[in-house]
């Protein structure tokens, strides 16, 4: 074993630990910033990122009185040894600093291109609107617009086009009459325009018209000048209140999905789903990269003009994103090396929540966002970060590991934010949210890429009560505040065993035989409703259900990939197959050229939907059905088996013998050791398998406390993992003869027979100060009088033991954490499932048991809003507890 490994996983560092948002709603005294952050170092919070939220005032944000604050704040982080982020604005959305960038600076606020197509000379552009804002309410409108009002000024005739309604051939066919359109009309809404000639039969006319608004604080992201602005006034005010704490503890800045409105407006049509930012340095870029003038280049992105369509499409949106990320991103990251401090967060991800490519945000057209181009952004950040969305294993963090492997790093941090399932309402949150829950998602983000969880978040305030309104009552803002939740106080637990996972994982490199492609041309070109959204994550998804972990991979990858024996290395990774799902388009038909050459050697190669046929850089068709397995649909679980059956054996091998398969995470080490993460999520015993070479020496490495045990050497090693268990192993080729078999060792004895149930003489209190009354165990106390109370709710007990053994306490079914007394004694936490704890050598005689049991706030903060539940969320005991006798 190697020491700083070993030292690693027994006391994980800050970045294998959770981190979290910590909300200021309003400014805080020094003695709040001492209270709580004292609290979230002794739950276990290794980094906090102080976020301004809609229930403060903007104008106080970034005021002198909050500048000093966040100093203060900085300093007693240093002294409790705390890392610090900058969360670089009000709210969220980075680049506007609470409207500061666009104040006295008009020409920032951000610009968009909006087009119309007719049949007519006259045209307008009307109802324009920003449903993807809209949806969450009247007061994120206020925070975005001033006076709540979307509206619009500087309307610009770009472009207009005539050109065959009945389909375009070629680019001769289209005619730029652009002199010719004047604008007629304009006001805060809308404009009119007016084409001097006549259109003649069978021809349409487009239009494309740009506009500033009046009213946004969003700002234009094509232009440099407005991330200098962002600097200026956003993040230049916090460095100079954090003198002296850079980069010590604050070593980062931290920015969270910069993007300017997704707007719709009635006129709207074609392949482009919302509008375009706009500014004049895309005419250059557009026409230095595409060989096209640029009002044929706008009409290929919302008609279709013939076989160069996705090829102009796709070099357009390229250089689209290349100009945005060089103006903010590049911009940033320039700053943040002179400051000496990294640049790390997240943009817009269309796949939150999902697997497909574009199965989250599904409203909104990621190509005019910085939100397609996820490797191109990645590599002007110092380290990556991603966000998911609620409770379910997703493509994030996934796609985090594998543009941070490209850009010549590992793995991710994870912000995690729940929003409201049982309302339409989604700020309304998950306060329901159990630390089960929580950690089950973390341990499935480990196993997909993540290195550091990140809260969203610790609340300085929980709100107040009989006021549903989103966000402005900071109740319901993406709850739940974790640090107000009943189960807070074992939030340690949490933090302690995942962090160890994460360790854990670091010292190895992933074991992932399958390479999936990553359509960016083919997202440029189709766009996010085109089938390579959906068999890209059904790819992502059915591999994983069979056991086969894979990473994504760019062209650029593939380009520097070594191919040696059947197999493509890069990013320090090994792949035996390479799949392209549904794929139209490619950058270049160099990568064909590589996957070819790849197949040749030996590799496999598999791609499903749509076949590629179009390199950008390339005037002739291309084809890859003569080196590749192709099926029409999408993948199921007959052609994942098949493909996973072609590739060459390695590694070791899990076998599911019971139940349905755990979640897993596989990799290896330089001197041939191997790293074996095994998580069971479901409500059922697993028996897995594992087996390597002719046998293998085997380590044990327990999260719960740090430990190692060598646990043998083994032909086949027996893992029966409980509900909610998770189990580390290290194994390498067996030095020495193996044993045939073997389980692994239990966290628990062998029990006997017969246990007592204690069905009867339990006595409750709704509280610390409570009084008691009598309650049955067998439902939980939210059916017994007490479904509005959040907090820790007090079972007591008188139980007589009568044979001298070693005794254990099983609690079948707690909600949602407790913690357990023997005769005013603690004899354990628990968090999640397996509620057991030992009990130790008991004598004959009469003991008195005592379980503080804590529920979740939901019962507690949904009281009287249309955010509560059909019925109250299950609270404390709801099966009888049994003392169970154990053997020798």
């Amino acid at each position: 074993m190697q020491t700083e490994n070993c030292a690693l996983f027994q006391s994980p560092t800050a970045a294998f630990r959770p981190a979290a948002y910590w909300f200021w709603h309003s400014i805080p005294t020094e003695a709040v910033c001492r209270t709580q952050l004292a609290d979230f170092k002794a739950k276990g919070i290794s980094t906090i990122l102080i976020q301004a939220r809609l229930a403060m005032p903007r104008e106080d944000y970034l005021s002198a009185p909050y500048l000093e604050a966040y100093r203060v704040s900085a300093e007693i982080a240093a002294e409790l040894n705390l890392k610090l982020g900058i969360y670089d604005d009000y709210n969220w959305i980075s680049g506007h600093a609470g409207g500061r960038t666009v104040a006295g600076r008009e020409h920032l606020r951000e610009r968009h291109l909006f087009w119309s197509s007719a049949f007519s000379s006259h045209g307008a552009i009307t109802g324009i609107r920003p449903p993807f804002v809209q949806t969450m309410g009247p007061d994120i409108i206020g925070w975005q617009y001033d006076g709540g009002l979307v509206e619009w000024c500087d309307w610009t005739v770009e472009a207009a086009l005539l050109y065959p309604s009945s389909g375009i051939e070629g680019l001769g066919e289209i005619f730029d009459v652009t002199a010719r359109i004047v604008i007629t009309n304009s006001d805060a809404v809308s404009c009119a325009y007016a084409f001097d000639g006549k259109i003649a039969d069978g021809h349409a006319l487009t239009v494309f018209v740009s506009a500033r608004s009046s009213t946004s604080r969003l700002i234009n992201y094509l232009l440099p000048e407005a991330a200098e602005r962002f600097i200026e006034v956003g993040l230049d005010p916090l460095v100079g209140a954090l003198a002296g704490l850079l980069p010590d503890p604050v070593d980062f800045v931290f920015y969270d999905q910069p993007a300017a409105g997704f707007y719709r407006w009635d006129q709207m049509s074609g392949n482009l789903g919302n509008s375009l930012l706009f500014a004049p340095p895309l005419r250059k870029a557009a026409t230095d990269r595409i060989d096209a003038p640029i009002a044929k280049i706008l009409l290929a992105l919302v008609r279709n003009i013939g076989r160069e369509t996705p090829r102009l499409r796709a070099q357009f949106y390229a250089a689209y994103s290349d100009l945005m990320n060089e103006a903010f991103f590049g911009t940033l990251r320039r700053w943040s090396e002179i400051k000496g401090i990294a640049l790390t967060g997240h943009e817009i991800l269309p796949h939150i929540a999902s697997w497909a490519l574009n199965g989250g945000f599904t409203s909104i057209d990621p190509r005019v966002a910085p939100a397609v181009d996820f490797f191109g952004i990645d590599a002007y950040r110092h380290e990556t970060a991603v966000d998911s969305n609620n409770f379910a294993a997703q493509l994030a963090p996934k796609l985090g590991d594998s543009v941070a492997r490209s850009n010549g790093r590992s793995r991710c941090a994870v912000e995690t934010y729940a929003s409201a399932e049982r309302t339409t309402v989604r700020a309304a949150g998950q306060w329901e949210l159990t630390l089960e829950t929580a950690r089950a998602q973390a341990i499935r983000l480990h196993c997909l890429g993540m290195r550091q969880f990140i809260w969203h978040g610790v609340y300085q305030t929980d709100g107040v009560d009989n006021d549903p309104t989103p966000f402005v009552n900071p109740r319901f803002d993406f709850a739940p505040g974790i640090n107000f939740e009943p189960w807070w106080p074992y939030h340690d637990l949490f933090a302690d065993e995942t962090a160890r996972i994460s360790a854990f994982i670091e010292a190895a490199s992933a074991h992932t035989p399958v390479a999936i492609l990553y359509p960016l041309y083919t997202a440029f070109a189709e766009g996010p409703r085109h089938s390579h959204a959906t068999h890209f994550g059904a790819w992502c998804e059915r591999l994983l259900a069979h056991g086969c972990d894979f990473m994504i991979l760019s062209e650029a990858d593939l380009a520097k990939a070594e191919i040696r024996e059947g197999r493509l290395r890069v990013s320090g990774l090994v792949f035996g197959a390479v799949v392209l799902p549904s794929v139209t388009v490619l950058k270049t038909a160099e990568t064909l050229q590589k996957l070819r050459a790849f197949a040749a050697s030996g590799g496999v190669i598999w791609s499903s939907g749509e076949r590629v046929s179009i390199a950008c850089d390339a005037d002739v068709a291309i084809d890859a059905s003569a080196f590749c397995v192709h099926i029409d649909t999408l993948p199921d679980e007959n052609d994942i088996a098949t493909l996973v059956s072609s590739l060459q054996s390695s590694g070791p091998r899990l076998e599911v013998r019971q139940g349905g398969r755990p979640w897993q995470w596989v990799g290896y080490e330089a001197d041939d050791w191997w790293r074996i993460v095994l998580f069971n999520d479901g409500p059922d015993e697993l028996d897995v398998g594992i087996s390597h070479c002719d046998g293998f020496d085997c380590e044990d490495w327990l999260v719960t406390d740090g430990s190692i045990h060598q646990a043998g050497a083994f032909d086949r090693l027996t893992v029966i993992l409980g509900p909610q268990e998770v189990r580390c192993f290290r194994i390498r080729a067996a030095l020495k003869a193996p044993a045939s078999d073997g389980p692994t060792p239990s966290p628990r004895a062998a029990v006997a027979a017969t246990a007592i149930s204690l069905v009867d003489g339990w006595s409750f209190a709704p509280g610390i100060e409570a009084k008691f009354s009598p309650i049955s165990v067998d439902t939980g106390w939210e059916n017994q009088g007490f479904a509005d109370f959040s907090g820790i709710g007090i079972y007591r007990a008188t139980v007589k033991i009568e044979t001298e053994a070693d005794w254990a306490l099983e609690l079948p079914t707690v909600d949602t954490a407790v913690t357990a007394f023997l005769d005013g004694k603690q004899i354990g936490r628990r968090g999640w499932r397996p509620y057991w704890f030992a009990l130790g050598h008991l004598s004959p005689g009469t003991y008195l048991l005592e379980l503080h049991i804590a529920n979740t706030a939901a019962n507690r903060y949904y009281r009287n809003t249309p955010y509560l539940g059909d019925t109250p969320d299950k609270s404390g005991l709801a099966a009888t507890p049994k003392l169970i006798p154990l053997s020798n």
